[in-house]
């Protein structure tokens, strides 16, 4: 799928991905609301199903990462259909996207980790970073758990000894900044813990990188956070 171009043709295409794989999902959601002998809790449990059974995440995933013109177009799609299915009790729907993203996520870094300079994993991690960064702002997920382990996996937090660890990979700073760039305000008025990974970011020593543009975006988010507190 090439660039998009306007906002009209990201949902043009949204609305292709969700035509091509959505037609038994939107057929169970219709009989679940048609169901009118069913409580309003059944009726949203058949719909969370139908939406956890079909190809409809994966896909929402896997475009948002070909093309970050989908990332926050997909977010706010899932964060409308939380919102539409929140009844209070978990969202089955959303655990297994987090599911979803978390095995990308692992399977990236052990891939980064062998090859370090693979550009389309590179790429792939800061997209999916800036994708859960949309989720957490549209709030198809909440609490700043998600956040804080991302963050202290790529940032290098050894939770059984309480510090830091050694210097973080190139891709893991990318990763950190991207989530941290686009989660913004949102999680810095969510925690005064948010604080521990600004001043991680300003103990790295950025001259070991061998891209300019990895210390002015460690720079700029620096800035960009300074002000915000």
């Amino acid at each position: 799928m090439g660039l998009v171009e306007s906002t009209e043709e990201i949902q043009q295409s949204l609305q292709t991905i969700l035509n091509d794989i959505d037609r038994e999902t939107a057929a169970a959601i219709v009989d679940a609301i048609n169901a009118d002998a069913l409580p309003g809790d059944d009726r949203l449990l058949l719909i969370n199903e139908a939406l956890v059974s079909s190809p409809l995440l994966t896909r929402m995933l896997t475009e948002a990462l070909n093309n970050d013109r989908f990332l926050e177009p997909c977010a706010r799609l899932a964060a409308a259909l939380r919102e539409r299915l929140d009844n209070g009790a978990p969202c089955e729907f959303i655990c297994k996207l987090v599911t979803i993203c978390q095995n990308e996520f692992d399977s990236l870094l052990s891939s980064l980790e062998v090859d370090g300079l693979d550009e389309l994993r590179k790429r792939r991690l800061v997209h999916l970073m800036a994708f859960i960064g949309h989720l957490f702002c549209h709030r198809a997920i909440r609490g700043n758990s998600i956040i804080q382990q991302l963050l202290n996996v790529l940032l290098g937090w050894d939770q059984e000894r309480s510090r830091w660890r050694g210097q973080p990979q190139e891709y893991e700073i990318n990763g950190a900044c991207s989530l941290l760039s686009t989660v913004g305000t949102a999680y810095v008025s969510n925690t005064e813990g948010s604080r521990v990974y600004l001043t991680r970011l300003q103990n790295i020593e950025t001259p070991r990188f061998r891209f300019e543009t990895t210390r002015r975006e460690i720079a700029e988010l620096i800035r960009t956070w300074e002000q915000e507190w």
